[in-house]
């Protein structure tokens, strides 16, 4: 396989990347429930908060910043519906800064809720319009082909 063809598999995994990110965080939230269910102390339920919390909102900064506005560049049809998750993305903040303040299962409940269908419509919508992505002129990287 040259250089061209890796490249174009390594972005052709952009929608099962997206995949692969739900399942951490899907996992992180299921450590968390796994700590309250243990009755885990303060200190450490907090570290548990603190690392769901900072992934989500990192995963979520990405899609904000870099993903959503090339996918509404090559794909119009899909603005409403990236509009609507960058609401959920919204909500969701607010959402984990009332986990920070308050790890109960009544806070990780709510946002389990909602991050779990938050991730179906992701996942529905987007994961074949990210596989389809070309490495050339999408993502305004050059791929050279290693031909002459």
């Amino acid at each position: 396989m040259d250089s061209y063809d890796n490249e174009r598999a390594r972005f052709r995994a952009y929608g099962d990347q997206l995949i692969s990110a739900h399942l951490r965080l899907r996992e992180m939230v299921e450590d968390l429930y796994v700590a309250l269910d243990e009755g885990r102390g303060e200190q450490e339920l907090q570290l548990y908060c603190l690392t769901l919390c900072g992934a989500v909102t990192k995963h979520h900064t990405a899609e904000d910043l870099d993903v959503f506005p090339l996918l509404a560049a090559r794909h119009p049809e899909l603005e409403a519906f990236l509009r609507s998750l960058k609401s959920d993305h919204n909500m969701l903040a607010h959402m984990l800064g009332r986990l920070q303040r308050s790890t109960t299962y009544e806070e990780l409940d709510a946002i389990s809720a909602v991050l779990e269908t938050h991730f179906i419509g992701e996942e529905k919508r987007l994961v074949s319009v990210l596989n389809a992505l070309e490495p050339m002129g999408d993502l305004g990287i050059e791929v050279t082909d290693g031909r002459a």
